[in-house]
C-alpha cells in the first residue's frame, strides 16, 4: 500500500491531540478488557471526529457484544447507522490492535452515516482503507504497530474472501478498497471530510 505523506501525518498528529468528550461503557469482556475498551473508545471517538468531521450518527455510549448471527456471517464488529449502536466480537478479547482497528472502523461508519447506505463498494471500502490511513497516527502508542498490522490484515482478509468465496458483497468491498487506494490514497480521510463540509454527501 502507499506511504503516508508528511501533510497527512501532520493531520494525524493534530487529530491525535483531540480531547475526548464522550464516555463509553463495556461490560461483556473480562474486567481488564472492558477497561481497555472504555479507555480507548473515547479517544477514538474524538480522534475520528477531528480527522473526519462531525458524526452523521453519534455512537451510543454503551458498547454491546456482537450477536451470534453476525458471528456466523464472519463479522468482527458492527455499527447501526440509525441508532449508533456499536457491537464488538467476543474474539477481540486481549487483541489490542484488532480491537482498536474495529472501534475505529465502526466510528468511521458513524461519521459517514449521512452518505448513501447499502453499497459496500463505497461505504465499507472507505472504512477499510480509511482505517489503515488513520492507523498511522501517533495516537495509538504503545499499540501503533499492532493497529497498523490489524488494519492491513483486514484489507488482506477482504482480498482473500473476495477471491475465495465469490460473494458479491466480498467482491465489491475489496474492489472498493482498491479503488479508494488508487483514487484517493492517503488523502481519503481529507477527501470525505471536505465533502461533508461542502454538503456533498456523495461517494
Amino acid at each position: 500500500m502507499t506511504s503516508i505523506p508528511e501533510g497527512v501525518r501532520e493531520t494525524l498528529r493534530t487529530a491525535s491531540t483531540a480531547l475526548p468528550t464522550q464516555s463509553f461503557t463495556c461490560a461483556f469482556y473480562p474486567d481488564h478488557w472492558n477497561a481497555f475498551v472504555e479507555l480507548w473508545a473515547p479517544k477514538i471517538h474524538a480522534f475520528v471526529e477531528d480527522a473526519l468531521g462531525p458524526y452523521g450518527t453519534q455512537p451510543k455510549s454503551k458498547i454491546l457484544p456482537l450477536s451470534d448471527g453476525f458471528h456466523m456471517a464472519c463479522a468482527n464488529a458492527s455499527f447501526d447507522l440509525v441508532s449508533g449502536q456499536i457491537c464488538l466480537g467476543s474474539h477481540l478479547f486481549d487483541q489490542p490492535g484488532a480491537t482498536l482497528e474495529k472501534l475505529t472502523h465502526e466510528m468511521i461508519h458513524g461519521s459517514l452515516a449521512d452518505f448513501p447506505e447499502g453499497d459496500p463498494f463505497y461505504e465499507e471500502a472507505v472504512a477499510d482503507y480509511g482505517t489503515w490511513v488513520l492507523a498511522h497516527a501517533p495516537l495509538w502508542e504503545p499499540y501503533r504497530q499492532e493497529m497498523i498490522q490489524a488494519a492491513a490484515d483486514n484489507i488482506r482478509n477482504r482480498r482473500e474472501r473476495a477471491l475465495r468465496t465469490g460473494s458479491d458483497y466480498d467482491r465489491k468491498r475489496w474492489a472498493g478498497g482498491v479503488y479508494m487506494m488508487h483514487a484517493y490514497g492517503p488523502y481519503v480521510i481529507a477527501t470525505f471530510r471536505q465533502r461533508k463540509a461542502e454538503g456533498n454527501l456523495t461517494w
